[in-house]
Parts: C-alpha cells; sequence; structure tokens
C-alpha cells in the first residue's frame, strides 16, 4: 500500500466521512480499521437468529436530514437512504398513559395538552423558535469547529440569541423544569437529553436547545445502520481510495516534526504522503504519536479525560410479534411511535437510575428508550418476524467490576425483560424466539476508542464541550504536529451520526493544502435576531 495523500486511522463513520470528502477533492486515501469489519458505532449484526438484524450501537439518526453529507457526497448514488416516522417518540408510564411526539406538530400538541396545555403552548414555541428559526444557526455551529465563548457571544445578539446562551446557567434537570410544568412531560425530556449520553451538571443545559430541535427530526437508516459506512466506503474506493479492514495501527510515526506514516501491529509502514488523520479517541491518539510532542496542559487533559459516568445496557429481541404497550388503550397512536421511553415516572426515579449508575450500581430504576425497527423498516426481520431493542442507562462497571456483566448476563438479560414487560403485554415466551444482552462491557470491547462503554468517545459535560473538546489547542481538528490531525467523536462538536467531525477535519485539510472543494462549505454560526 503505497502512493496516498493521507492515511486516516479508524474507518468509523468519521473517518470514513474525512476520505469521502478529500476523496472527491483529488486525494487518494487509505483508511485503515483495526476490527474485522467498518462502521465503528455504525454497526449493525444478527446476534439473535438469522435474518434479524440490529443496530448494535447507534440507531436514531438524529436530524440526518440537515447534514451537508447527504448533498455533498451524493450517499443516495452509492446505496444510503432513510425513512423519517410519522410518529417519531412515546414515553409510556405505568399508569398506561403516555406522550406521543408526532411530525405533525399539531397532533404532538394535542398529546402534551392532554396533560398541560401550557406545556403544549411551549412546544409550539420552543418548536418554531429551534427547529426552525435557529435551524440554519445549529447546523453551522454543528458543521465548524467550535469557537472560544466570547467569540460566540460576538457573533450571537439578541433577545433569541441570549435566550439561547442563557442555558448554560443549567444543568439537564433544571433546565427541562424551566421549559415545562407537567411531571410526565418533564420525566420525557429529561430522560430525552440523556440519549447523548450528556452528564446532568452545571453548564450542560446549553446542549438543550440543540438537541430539541431535533426532537421531531428523528430517522431510521434502511437495511441497518452499516449502510453508512458502507455508502461511504464505497465513493471513498470509486475514487481510487482504498478502505484496509485487520489494520492494527500502533504509531504514528513523525519525521522532522510532521506526520508522515503509520505503523501497523504486523510491522508494515503505511506512508501518508500530506497527512495522517485519527478517528479514533483523542487519548490514545497523542499516545500513538507520542505524549512528549504535545503540551504539557494537553497531556495532563487526554490523561485524565472523561469517559462518562453511564452506558448502555442494550437488549436485543427476536419477536414473531411487535412489542403492544400496555398504553395504547390511552393513546393509540403510541403503537406506531418510532422511539419509545419507559422505566421512569417522575423526575426523582431519572435522578435515582443516573446516581446508581455513578455508583456503579445495577439501577433499582431501569429506564431508557428502544424501538421495533421492523415494524418502521421490514428489511430488519425475516417477513413472519421482528426485530425490537431497549436500551436502558447502566453503569460500565458493576461493584467497580466491568466483567461483572459477563459473569451475571443471565440474570441482567431477566431483570431487563422484566421490566419491558411491565409495559408491553406480549412478551411472553411464546412470542420472544431469542434474546441477546449488549451490556457497556461488549460496547467497549467491539470498538476500544469507546472506553467504559462510552458510546459518544467521552462524556459531554462543560470541559470536554464545544472548544474544550478535547482541549482548545486540538478542538479545531489540528494537533501540534504538522500535518496530524483529528477527526473522531472526542473531538469538536462530538459524537453523534451527523459526521460533523469528519467534515470539519477534511475543511481544515483542504484549507492547509489550498483544495478546490467540489461541494458549498457550510458558513460559519452568525445570528443578529
Amino acid at each position: 500500500m503505497q502512493g496516498y495523500d493521507g492515511v486516516v486511522i479508524g474507518a468509523g463513520h468519521n473517518g470514513l466521512t474525512l476520505a469521502a470528502y478529500l476523496s472527491r477533492a483529488g486525494m487518494k486515501i487509505a483508511v485503515l480499521e483495526r476490527n474485522a469489519r467498518i462502521g465503528g458505532g455504525t454497526s449493525t449484526d444478527e446476534p439473535t437468529l438469522p435474518g434479524y438484524r440490529f443496530n448494535l450501537h447507534s440507531n436514531f439518526f438524529m436530524g440526518f436530514r440537515h447534514s451537508p453529507l447527504l448533498r455533498d457526497l451524493e450517499l443516495h448514488r452509492f446505496g444510503f437512504s432513510y425513512i423519517e416516522p410519522l410518529v417519531q417518540q412515546g414515553a409510556a408510564f405505568r399508569d398506561r398513559t403516555c406522550v406521543v411526539i408526532h411530525k405533525n406538530l399539531d397532533k404532538t400538541c394535542a398529546s402534551l395538552a392532554r396533560f398541560s396545555k401550557r406545556d403544549a403552548e411551549t412546544f409550539r414555541e420552543l418548536h418554531h423558535a429551534y427547529s426552525v428559526g435557529m435551524r440554519p444557526l445549529f447546523t453551522s455551529l454543528a458543521f465548524n469547529a467550535p469557537l472560544p465563548i466570547d467569540q460566540l457571544k460576538d457573533r450571537l445578539s439578541g433577545p433569541q440569541a441570549k435566550e439561547f446562551l442563557s442555558h448554560a446557567q443549567h444543568d439537564l434537570f433544571s433546565v427541562v423544569s424551566k421549559h415545562f410544568d407537567d411531571d410526565r412531560i418533564r420525566t420525557l425530556f429529561t430522560s430525552y437529553m440523556h440519549v447523548i449520553t450528556t452528564e446532568s451538571v452545571p453548564g450542560a443545559g446549553i446542549v438543550f436547545p440543540q438537541i430539541f430541535a431535533n426532537v421531531m427530526e428523528f430517522t431510521l437508516p434502511v437495511g441497518g445502520a452499516a449502510s453508512f459506512p458502507l455508502a461511504l466506503q464505497r465513493l471513498i474506493e470509486a475514487h481510487g481510495g482504498a478502505v484496509v479492514t485487520d489494520a492494527d495501527v500502533k504509531e504514528i510515526i513523525v519525521k522532522n516534526g510532521c506526520a508522515a506514516a503509520v505503523r501497523l501491529a504486523n510491522g508494515d509502514t503505511i506512508e501518508g504522503k500530506r497527512f495522517v488523520a485519527s478517528a479514533i479517541d483523542a487519548p490514545a491518539t497523542m499516545r500513538m504519536a507520542g505524549e512528549e510532542l504535545f503540551p504539557e496542559d494537553v497531556r495532563k487533559k487526554l490523561n485524565s479525560w472523561h469517559w462518562g459516568n453511564h452506558s448502555l445496557v442494550t437488549l436485543h429481541l427476536a419477536l414473531k410479534h411487535a412489542p403492544v404497550y400496555r398504553s395504547q388503550c390511552f393513546d393509540p397512536d403510541i403503537a406506531r411511535a418510532y422511539n419509545i421511553f419507559f422505566g421512569m415516572d417522575d423526575i426523582d426515579q431519572v435522578a435515582s437510575c443516573f446516581d446508581d449508575c455513578t455508583k456503579e450500581k445495577f439501577p433499582d430504576v431501569l429506564m431508557g428508550n428502544g424501538a421495533c425497527n421492523s415494524a418502521v423498516d421490514p428489511t430488519y426481520a425475516p417477513a413472519d418476524g421482528h426485530s425490537a431493542f431497549w436500551w436502558p442507562f447502566a453503569p460500565y462497571a458493576i461493584g467497580g467490576d466491568p466483567h461483572e456483566w459477563d459473569r451475571g448476563k443471565a440474570e441482567y438479560t431477566e431483570r431487563v425483560l422484566s421490566v419491558w414487560r411491565e409495559y408491553a403485554s406480549n412478551l411472553g415466551e411464546d412470542n420472544v424466539r431469542a434474546r441477546f444482552l449488549f451490556t457497556p462491557l461488549d460496547v467497549e470491547r467491539l470498538n476500544v476508542n469507546m472506553m467504559r462503554g462510552a458510546v459518544r468517545m467521552g462524556a459531554y459535560i462543560p470541559s470536554q464541550l464545544g472548544i474544550n473538546r478535547p482541549h482548545p489547542l486540538l478542538s479545531g481538528t489540528r494537533t501540534p504536529i504538522e500535518g496530524l490531525y483529528l477527526c473522531g467523536s472526542s473531538t469538536g462538536n462530538g459524537g453523534g451520526i451527523n459526521g460533523a467531525p469528519g467534515y470539519i477535519a477534511a475543511n481544515a485539510i483542504a484549507d492547509d493544502f489550498k483544495l478546490e472543494r467540489p461541494w458549498t462549505r457550510v458558513p460559519p454560526p452568525e445570528w443578529r435576531h
């Protein structure tokens, strides 16, 4: 393998996004993946029975239609498509009531108004303010390198911008309580805020507007999450690049202060004539290149990286029939909801779950969200069956030992299923054909850069958000080593399936090498309303 302009470490969707953009700009790129399959967090497998497909990590591609990747890379030409379900979210409660979020705003407000007319009107106002009015701003914030807070404040002015920035005063619980009154509705949105593994600490409330903007924007990739990286691979290879699996990078070779090549576990060396980019986590990248090449404060930050206090434990079920939720008697539309939350009935229970995770205790309150993907896209299961999953929050280690998940797997499977059965009436043995529990330890095993089960490669806390992710000197994807770039989820605008870190790195490299872009760049954030 010789003659590559650039080498990308890691074939997750961000590494592949970077390679796809630069391939379209005329570069020849090699993407190296340590696993036998590509995709990272966009992985699809059949761990129960043949034909029952499950997305082991990412499932809900939030706000994906706003990503420039669809337009710039013409992903439909390479086999990628998605579905936007008409009924987006549901929250089922033990008293058999529920809240339903539709694509249709009026139907959503009608569901909320059954509990609080004021909350329904607040939702309508926030939808117009965030999902519509501020959408261009949020797209600009997501697809540009983060700005220092003082520069961001200079670019954002007026009462709406001030209100947006005021969320930084809150944690996740107080920011939801600021907007909503009814306890059920508060519970739904507090749980929803935690879906991106944000920690509820002071300052975390700043993510509320951007997350809320996507509450009616959930999509499902047709055929599985893996269809996304596979489409990117086809594009890269069509432009003369290569995506290589079972290629375990152990070292980034630096010559005369410049990143020049990588060395694999088998001893092979692969040259990147112009750059090396890393889509794996920033701490591991620093160690591969040599810690001594990074400033002391960067070393200190990355060596104390906070991976997060909670992860996810996912129960996948191969079913004869889709789950039937008891709350359908209250609102039949929950039967068509794509993403369904349950397990929590009030904010105190939400807090209890995350307190137990912090204490490394299997939660007394199991709560989370899931879906029956085959009810949205029949390709996820055989014609006579359904694929469903639920991923409640859980700690990486139980009692300080992550291997407790292996020892107690049968017990934990039953405990998770027993809670699911409280909400769904037809999950008895006559309907469940097979089950598979994917634990926080399994998350780390499948993707080593998701240490401690960190599905977004590091906690979302103020010291690891925006310009601070992973460090102000690195957030723009460039590093102190010339020709070495970061493009993974521990960088810049973080995790999630939108390709933003890869996109931002592609633009940085295009700037540095004065490449002609065959795409129109997302403009920088500006808001004067």
